[in-house]
This record gives C-alpha cells, structure tokens and sequence, in this order.
C-alpha cells in the first residue's frame, strides 16, 4: 500500500507541472480528448484519467431528468471498475484502488464550490504487480465505447516519461521495453 500511495504522489508531481507547462499534446481542433497518466514503480502501477463529460454521457450539467441521471450512474459504474479502463498485461497485477467520479453527481451547491468544476469524469486506478519486470503494456478497453474520444498520455516507467495519443482502434499500449 505504501508503494501505491508513493506512486500516486509522484504520478501527481510529475504529470500536473508538465501538462500545465504546455508539454501533452496539443488538444486544439483534434477533436475530443481525454487525459491518461501511467506510473510504474516497484509493485504499483497507478493510473490517472481525465474525460469529456460531453462524450462521455452527452451533456456538461447536472443531469436534469431521470435519462440523464442514469446516464451518469451508468457511466460512474462502469468508469469505476478498473477492467472496464486498463488491463495490465501478464505482470500478476492485482487491483488496489478503482474509483471514479464527476462533479455532475454532485449536489449543485458542492458543484458550485469545487474548483475546476467542469462535469469532467475522473478515474483513479492501482495495481500491485507480482511481477512488474513482465508488464510491458496494458491493454485500453476504455476507448472501445468512448465515441471517439483520443487519450493523450503520459508513461511513467523506469524514470523515463514519454507521451502519445492513442485511439480506438489501437486499444493496446506499450508501457516498457520489449514488445
């Protein structure tokens, strides 16, 4: 737990400074994006995603009637399962944290509140590896109901970063050396 928890805090570090510095790609009429930021340190990989409410249930509010607010359940419940976003390939990665949200689920006084309060979905996911030397890639099942949606992403793996963006139909990313 301990590796999870320094995994995440550098994840943090690492991905917060070089996004906002301009260093992902550049989201300007691509279309929509979402944002995907891996670590592996150790034992842990950690995971971190950003999407479009937009794409992903349709509208950027508060769901106002009882489609909408299913819409948003649907898609917490199945954001929040760590399957349904990343598969960790042959390393004995066993899920740690699955958790996803949205300030749409939110009461409109909180919503009002919360900084950066942009309908967005966010997912927080973790792994610990048996045996993180055998992770070269996890597959991205995510993109293959997400309307289209690219994820630009940071890899985090062996003290070297490197970006791309990935999009359906490549649902499989190399995360080390190898394959």
């Amino acid at each position: 737990m301990r590796d999870v928890r320094w995994a995440m805090v550098l994840l943090l570090l690492l991905c917060g400074p070089l996004w906002a510095a301009g260093g992902a790609p550049s989201m300007a009429n691509t279309g929509p994006h979402g944002t995907l930021a891996l670590a592996l340190n150790g034992h842990a990989l950690v995971a971190r995603l950003t999407l479009p409410a937009m794409q992903v249930v349709g509208f950027t509010q508060a769901p106002t009637d009882g489609e909408e607010k299913q819409a948003l359940s649907d898609a917490l419940q199945r954001l929040g399962k760590a399957d349904n976003v990343l598969i960790p390939v042959a390393a004995g990665c066993t899920i740690t944290r699955e958790q996803a949200e949205s300030s749409l689920a939110l009461p409109a006084t909180a919503r009002a509140l919360k900084e950066g309060a942009d309908g967005a979905f966010h997912g927080r996911y973790a792994w610990h590896c048996s045996n993180p030397a055998a992770l070269r890639a996890v597959n991205v099942p995510l993109l293959e109901f997400m309307n289209g949606v690219a994820l630009d992403t940071l890899i985090v793996s062996g003290g070297k970063r490197h970006r791309l963006t990935l999009r359906f139909p490549d649902t499989h990313l190399v995360i080390g050396g190898g394959e």
